[in-house]
């Protein structure tokens, strides 16, 4: 009988750990501005600076929103702008963890620091970008009136950035001070800076139209 308790118990916190691991804290805010929410399996509403973030939390920013938070386990930080809607979900191993951050719209700024073992990842409907001890910018555009022209762009302040191409399988190594958008037909376009999103429109359909 103790036998048979001792096995329930322990296909009890196999079967149940990993929902409690989904729900853990893995960061907290630095600072907020303007109108910040989550939707969590903890919690949900108006993020505060200071408050906790949560394995699996959406975070959405309106017109006017902002936020910074870092992150508990790994030495690495995020910044959110204005408009953007992200995920973020860390897996632990016994090696340490690794991180990655879903980005449906928007512009983030992710930062890191002495990442030996697994890079940091972030994903998009066009890509897919692996670094590690790094900065980067990321943009996702979805463009409604040029709906094959919706883009990812991924700008490399510092290291190296491997982006693949959600759709072509293409991947892509973009260095320091370099700038990539990839394209949701599975194209990657290597841009010189850029002062703003329209010009990055305007060279899409020139490329698109130019075959």
């Amino acid at each position: 009988m103790y036998s048979r308790n001792l096995i329930l118990f322990f296909c009890y916190i196999f079967l149940v750990s990993p929902l409690f691991s989904r729900g853990e804290n893995i960061g907290f805010c630095l600072d907020v501005k303007g109108f910040v929410q989550r939707d969590g399996k903890i919690r949900n509403g108006v993020l505060r600076k200071g408050d906790p973030i949560y394995n699996g939390d959406k975070i959405i920013t309106g017109s006017n929103g902002f936020i910074s938070y870092a992150f508990i386990h790994e030495r690495t930080s995020a910044k959110i702008f204005e408009n953007s809607v992200v995920k973020i979900n860390t897996n632990m191993k016994n090696i340490g963890s690794f991180s990655k951050l879903a980005l449906f719209g928007g512009k983030v700024v992710i930062q890191s620091e002495e990442m030996e073992e697994e890079p940091f990842i972030i994903w998009s409907p066009s890509s897919t970008c692996k670094f590690q001890n790094g900065h980067i910018i990321i943009e996702y555009k979805n463009e409604l009136l040029y709906d094959n022209n919706s883009y990812c762009l991924f700008t490399v302040l510092n290291g190296v950035s491997e982006v693949r191409n959600n759709i072509s399988g293409n991947i892509m190594y973009v260095k320091k001070g370099r700038s990539v958008v990839s394209t949701m037909n599975g194209k990657f376009l290597e841009l010189e800076t850029f002062r703003n999103s329209n010009e990055i429109q305007k060279t899409l359909m020139i490329k698109e139209n130019v075959k």
